[in-house]
């Protein structure tokens, strides 16, 4: 008979799912930031047109726009961050903090890398939900993704070709 731990999800895939959760809850508030966030200058709204405009446009769904791709980045990034954590601890001594603190330091940064791109796509289909219907470009996820991944090939050296946005925001 196994004992009552056995029948437990591994804690990587549990930290996964609720960070998927949590940001079912918090996606409105980040889709009204980016929206803020990539204003123009010249035509700068106050956060209670923001909300309104999301309205109009969406309904109350409109307020999850793109919550695919947040989905994406949370499950990738938070399940990677916690499965790299738990696997270190093996090779770690639990009384040394700094070596502790190193493991989490490694298992966030390649955590982060791997959710780049579910970041990425977001913000692109946050920012255009903001364009009225007939001016988005057709993009899913998956699109949305694709077109991320031909960007990140651009050299350093001409990044300003490869803004995530195709006019400049500022």
């Amino acid at each position: 008979m196994g004992s009552k731990d056995e029948k437990r999800l591994p804690r990587w895939w549990s930290g996964g799912i609720c960070s998927a959760i949590a940001v079912t809850t918090t996606h409105p508030l980040d889709l009204i930031k980016v929206q803020l966030q990539t204003q123009s200058r010249k035509e700068r709204k106050p956060v209670s047109e923001i909300i309104k405009n999301i309205y109009q446009r969406g309904g109350l769904t409109g307020f999850y726009s793109g919550i695919s791709a947040s989905w994406f980045r949370q499950l990738t990034y938070t399940t990677t961050r916690f499965a790299l954590y738990e696997a270190g601890k093996d090779y770690v001594d639990a009384g040394n903090m700094g070596a502790k603190m190193g493991l989490a330091t490694f298992a966030g940064l390649v955590g982060g890398i791997v959710g780049v791109p579910g970041d990425v796509v977001t913000v692109r289909l946050q920012n255009d939900s903001k364009l009225p219907p007939e001016n988005r470009p057709t993009r899913t996820f998956l699109t949305a993704s694709t077109a991320f991944t031909k960007r990140r090939a651009c050299p350093v050296s001409s990044a300003a070709l490869c803004q995530p946005f195709p006019e400049p925001s500022c």
